[in-house]
C-alpha cells in the first residue's frame, strides 16, 4: 500500500488524537512528540514549525515534528527545540523514514541551512547507518543523568554522594512540606519569575512568559511540587510526565539561591522521586548538561548518582559544507570558554 507524506504548517492540522497513537505505538515515542507539546511550543515560544506526517490509506503511521529555529545569522531546522525529537514511525519503518528524510530537504532552503535531530531515547543509534547514508552525523553536545526508580529510594538514597545525603538531612531538620500545586495558567506564571531568575544566575536561557501560559495544555501531563518551610513557599520544580518513556522528567527549576538555605533542591528531589517510585515510573530524569565534569550543573546531578548519558544529536548541513563551518565555530567557543 502507497505511502504519502504531507508537511504540515502546524501540529492543529493533525488530528490529535491519530498523532498521539503514532507517539504512543511507536517504540522511541516520548513526552516531547506529544501534539499538546507541540502545540505549546507553536503558540507560546512561535517557532516556526515545518511538520512531517506518512499517512497509509489516509492513517498516519509516522510523524516528524520539526521547528525553525535561530542560530546566528542564519537558521536550522531542529526537532524538536524545546525539548527533544525525530522521527517516529508505527510501521512501514524503513519506507516511511526514507520519505520524512527526503522531505526535510524540502523544508532547508534560503537561510535554513542546518537540519539536526535532537533525540532523548538512545535507541536512535538503531537509525545510526541509515542516517549516515543521508548525510547526517552524529554529535554529542549535551548528556542527561538519570536513576533507576525500581532499585527504591534506599539503594539510591545510599549511592547519592556525601553531600547530597546530608543536604536531605539537614533539610528534615526544616519542619517542611511538599505539596503539589494545580496545573493553572496563574500557576505556571507565578512559576515564571523564578525559573527566569534561576536560567539567568546560571547563563542559560529563558523561554517567554508565553509558552508557560501554553503549559495548562499539557495539564495531565505535567507536575508542579512546591517546598513549603513553616507555610512558607521556599522553591518549585516542575515535572513532565513522560508516560510513553515511563520517565519522571524534571523539566524546569524555581529555586532562588536565597531558598537554598532550606536544601530546597535536596528536599524536591526526594519528595519527586520518592513520588515517581510510588506510581511506578522507571525512571527519573534530571536532564542536561553540558558533558564536562568541570561543569557545576554537572557535578550537582552527578552528586545525585545518576547514571551519565550521552544525548545524541543527528546534524546534516543543507549544503554540507555548511556543517564544517558550524563545527570549527564551534571548536574555537569551546577554547575561548576553557
Amino acid at each position: 500500500m502507497a505511502l504519502e507524506v504531507e508537511r504540515l504548517g502546524s501540529v492543529a492540522e493533525a488530528n490529535r488524537n491519530q498523532w498521539n497513537n503514532v507517539v504512543e505505538q511507536s517504540e522511541l515515542g516520548c513526552v516531547y512528540h506529544r501534539y499538546e507539546w507541540l502545540r505549546a511550543v507553536e503558540e507560546g515560544i512561535g517557532h516556526e514549525p515545518h511538520h512531517l506526517l506518512v499517512s497509509k490509506k489516509g492513517n498516519p503511521v509516522a510523524v516528524f515534528p520539526n521547528f525553525v529555529t535561530d542560530l546566528g545569522r542564519v537558521k536550522r531546522l531542529s526537532s524538536i527545540r524545546p525539548g527533544y525529537g525525530g522521527p517516529v514511525t508505527m510501521t512501514d519503518e524503513e519506507d516511511a523514514l526514507d520519505m520524512l528524510l527526503d522531505a526535510v530537504g524540502d523544508v532547508c532552503r534560503g537561510t535554513v541551512l542546518y537540519n539536526e535531530l535532537r533525540v532523548y531515547d538512545q535507541n536512535y543509534v538503531r537509525y545510526n547507518h541509515f542516517l549516515e547514508s543521508k548525510g547526517y552525523q552524529p554529535t554529542i553536545l549535551s548528556c542527561r543523568f538519570t536513576l533507576d526508580l525500581t532499585r527504591g529510594w534506599d539503594a539510591l538514597f545510599a549511592e547519592m554522594d556525601s553531600e547530597r545525603r546530608r543536604g536531605i538531612r539537614r533539610g528534615h531538620d526544616y519542619g517542611f512540606e511538599v505539596v503539589g500545586e494545580e496545573i493553572t495558567e496563574d500557576n505556571c506564571v507565578a512559576f515564571y519569575e523564578d525559573y527566569a531568575t534561576v536560567a539567568d544566575r546560571v547563563g542559560l536561557p529563558t523561554h517567554p512568559p508565553a509558552f508557560f501560559r501554553e503549559l495548562p495544555r499539557l495539564e495531565d501531563r505535567l507536575k508542579l511540587f512546591t517546598l513549603e518551610v513553616d507555610g512558607e513557599a521556599r522553591g518549585q520544580y516542575m515535572y513532565l510526565l513522560d508516560e510513553e518513556q515511563s520517565t519522571l522528567q524534571h523539566l524546569f527549576t524555581g529555586v532562588t539561591e536565597d531558598q537554598f538555605e532550606y536544601h530546597a533542591p535536596e528536599l524536591l528531589h526526594e519528595h519527586a522521586i520518592k513520588w515517581g517510585i510510588d506510581r511506578g515510573y522507571e525512571t527519573y530524569e534530571l536532564r542536561g548538561s553540558p558533558p564536562d565534569f568541570r561543569n557545576g550543573v554537572f557535578r550537582f546531578k552527578e552528586y545525585f548518582g545518576a547514571e551519565t548519558i550521552p544525548l545524541l544529536v543527528y546534524e546534516r548541513g543543507r549544503p554540507a559544507p555548511a556543517l564544517s563551518v558550524l563545527n570549527v565555530g564551534r571548536s574555537l567557543t569551546r577554547r575561548l570558554e576553557s
